[in-house]
């Protein structure tokens, strides 16, 4: 970049510190934005609220909290700011150092926003305070604070996932009495704690609705629905909402195949498993790494001489896709095939591997 006279910009600053985070290096994604004015990059509060979220994401929101005291006066931090602090408590679940950030906010003369009021009100479920959870949305309303779409989704989800499934419906109920439109993301949470915290007939009966309303659900509706189908063992009406997700223009994705084949070779049924990864291999969707590990494992339940060559199969096809596969799995598959006679087979996949530079060292053939 130097060479072309292009200095980096505030985004690509913002992405290499986004990797140090990422990668457990928080002190370096510091380093690297205090020393941003060395390459002619300044920083600005855009750049400073930047550096703080990616902290808190990376729950080191303690390193966040003494970087934003001791430079919010220089950057003049917004709502923007105190509200990334306010969410990595959250994200802990130190929802009484959130509350101080946000009577630090008011103090300071900035007005908390609506996103402000959600996080907070998201922090308390987070950390399990119904209680206090229910307590602050009546202060909202209090407040006249224009609850939105945003904060009934959080309640919907918020009490559901503890378990009270009739205050959940019972929001929902009141939202649209209020004149709150429920969005997908609703319907997908109110779908997910059912199938969770009831039962995934009820969780149909509410799709089937958000149907009939005209709403269009997506992947997430479909796959939220799709494991809840298969945890309850009915793995027939699973594959009958994956076809109709392509009705919905809604192609099933590599975590709805997972899902499914994961469910069956859990089952016991490993062709079927099998039978699914064949129509996801040959449609638009490819597998992943955890589709590969979810077969190679199922192929050891059964102790069978013929699934641990499709097991050997299967590792093949991983690591041709570009897949590294772990050092376990593949002593795993060798140990399995050397085992059962296989010494051909595991002599192929010793010279196949020999390229990925992870031969173990331990066999001998």
């Amino acid at each position: 970049m130097r060479s072309r006279r292009l200095g980096p910009s505030p985004k690509t600053f913002a992405i290499i510190a986004e990797r140090f985070a990422a990668a457990g290096k928080p002190d370096r994604a510091f380093k690297l934005f205090m020393s941003m004015h060395e390459h002619g990059c300044f920083q600005d509060l855009n750049s400073f609220n930047t550096i703080l979220d990616i902290l808190c994401k990376s729950k080191r929101v303690e390193m966040a909290h003494n970087l934003f005291k001791m430079l919010k006066g220089r950057f003049k931090a917004d709502c923007v700011s105190y509200n990334i602090i306010a969410n990595g408590f959250c994200l802990i679940k130190r929802t009484p150092k959130a509350l101080e950030v946000l009577k630090e906010m008011i103090e300071k003369g900035l007005n908390p926003s609506l996103t402000t009021y959600n996080i907070m009100l998201k922090g308390y479920f987070r950390a399990s305070q119904i209680k206090e959870a229910w307590e602050f949305f009546l202060q909202m309303k209090k407040r006249k604070c224009g609850i939105d779409v945003v904060t009934y989704t959080t309640l919907v989800h918020g009490f559901g996932c503890a378990g009270e499934i009739k205050r959940a419906r019972k929001v929902f109920d009141e939202m649209i009495k209020e004149g709150v439109l429920p969005s997908v993301v609703t319907y997908n949470a109110l779908i997910q704690v059912l199938c969770k915290k009831d039962s995934v007939e009820n969780a149909v009966l509410v799709f089937e609705e958000m149907v009939e309303k005209g709403y269009v659900p997506n992947s997430t509706t479909y796959n939220v629905l799709v494991r809840g189908l298969c945890h309850a063992g009915e793995m027939d009406k699973a594959l009958e909402f994956m076809g109709r997700m392509k009705d919905d223009e809604c192609e099933p994705n590599v975590q709805t195949y997972n899902i499914v084949i994961r469910y069956f070779c859990d089952a016991g049924e490993i062709e079927k498993g099998l039978e699914v990864f064949e129509k996801m291999d040959s449609g638009v969707c490819l597998p992943n790494l955890d589709t590969f590990n979810v077969l190679i494992s199922a192929m050891f339940v059964r102790k069978k001489s013929d699934d641990l060559l499709v097991a050997g199969k299967l590792l093949i096809e991983m690591v041709e896709r570009g897949f590294l596969p772990r050092k376990f799995t593949l002593n795993r598959v060798l140990n399995g095939l050397l085992l059962t006679g296989n010494q051909g087979f595991a002599k192929e996949i010793l010279r196949l591997q020999s390229r990925c530079g992870r031969l173990p060292r331990q066999f001998k053939l």
